[in-house]
């Protein structure tokens, strides 16, 4: 019997637009560099696109061996063994499932309707899957809007999207380790710079802190807020190779020792250059080491830009650093107060310091004791880990 040829049209023109889709949904899913707006966004499109009342996104805790919430209706996160359950079948077969009558299903938790008012009808559930294919979570879709049990159709496009979504998760979870691999050598690498000089080690962490605030302040995205941070933590490493004798002086520099002293940001530059930093990390070595050039051209190092030529960064951790090295006593100098400090810098805005980022300084100087109290509570929290470690 010969298939009308109408019907089959429309089974192309559904195919086209379902691969258009997932084509959009990939390039959507795989451009998203924050881990849990990736999250927020997988949820959404299984919500919108398969027309869902609910749904829920479980990724896999190998260490517990349990599935856990990571996108859910929910207000608090769920765990369940990775075995139980319809998402727990799907783990264990690494297939799809269609659900058409929920409470049919003696795999259903019929309790956390209970607790919630929801009433499921039908569900559908996918692996999540890396690109080994091994798998690493669970989609789930609960009650189709038009009241319809979901189809075979439906199953599919979940199948694909979740399949999509699967890799690009495990794409943002392998660069999260890595920012936490990064983060834990930054963090060995002041530490051995406040074992050395323990007058640095408040110094670090508030031009870390401070310099996170302003960049926030100027509204910039995840990655450049995290460029600033680790290079305020990092700009002063190259002190690691000036002699104990001018770090730990209690009077003022002579022109040999100051000389001598203002090397210290060229071997930051160094340092930071050998360490083969991501790509998104490329402008960590001159963020940090230009923490001593001004805006127009002077400071230290002569070599490097001044002005505007200077990444965004570079300028933030220049008035960082100055905000908590005056107000640290040093080289026999007293430490400045914040109304002192302010008037300082606001004098030299336009030759220092980037004219603009004095204005939103500013216009936050109200927020600064708060700032530096963090930042001595992050450091509060760095020796009472030493003391448990010793």
């Amino acid at each position: 019997m010969n298939q009308d040829p109408r019907h089959e049209l429309k089974r192309l023109e559904r195919r086209a637009r379902k691969l258009e889709l997932l084509v959009n949904l990939g390039a959507e899913f795989h451009s998203e560099r924050s881990f849990q707006r990736l999250l927020d966004k997988v949820w959404a499109k299984l919500t919108d696109v398969l027309e869902a009342e609910r749904s829920s996104l479980f990724l896999l805790d190998d260490e517990t061996d349990e599935l856990y919430s990571v996108i859910a209706q929910q207000e608090h996160e769920i765990r369940f063994p990775k075995d139980r359950g319809i998402a727990g079948s799907v783990v264990s077969s690494g297939k799809p499932e269609l659900v058409l009558d929920a409470y049919k299903d003696t795999r259903f938790n019929q309790e956390v309707d209970r607790k919630t008012g929801f009433v499921t009808r039908s569900i559908m559930s996918a692996p999540l899957k890396n690109s080994s294919g091994d798998c690493i979570g669970v989609t789930q879709v609960l009650n189709r809007r038009d009241g319809k049990p979901f189809d075979e159709q439906d199953l599919d496009l979940l199948d694909a999207l979740s399949s999509i979504a699967g890799v690009a998760i495990e794409t943002l979870q392998l660069v999260e380790e890595q920012k936490e691999a990064i983060e834990a050598v930054i963090t060995t690498l002041v530490t051995t710079l406040d074992m050395r000089f323990r007058a640095e080690q408040l110094h670090s962490i508030e031009v870390r802190t401070l310099a996170e605030h302003l960049a926030r302040c100027l509204y910039l995205d995840e990655d450049r807020v995290r460029l600033a941070q680790w290079a305020g933590a990092l700009h002063d490493i190259g002190k690691l190779a000036i002699s104990d004798s001018i770090m730990n002086k209690d009077a003022p520099l002579d022109d040999q020792e100051r000389v001598e002293y203002e090397r210290h940001a060229g071997y930051t530059k160094g340092l930071l250059e050998e360490m083969g930093l991501a790509r998104d990390l490329r402008d960590l070595p001159l963020v940090a080491a230009a923490h001593h050039r001004w805006f127009t051209d002077g400071g230290f190092p002569k070599d490097l830009p001044a002005g505007r030529d200077l990444p965004i960064e570079a300028r933030i951790v220049a008035l960082a650093d100055v905000l908590s090295a005056m107000a640290i006593p040093r080289w026999g100098a007293e430490a400045l107060d914040d109304a002192a400090i302010l008037t300082i810098i606001e004098r030299q805005s336009g030759t220092k310091f980037d004219p603009h980022l004095v204005e939103v300084l500013m216009a936050h100087r109200d927020d600064l004791p708060r700032w530096r109290q963090e930042a001595r509570a992050f450091v509060e929290e760095l020796e009472g880990h030493d003391d448990q470690q010793q």
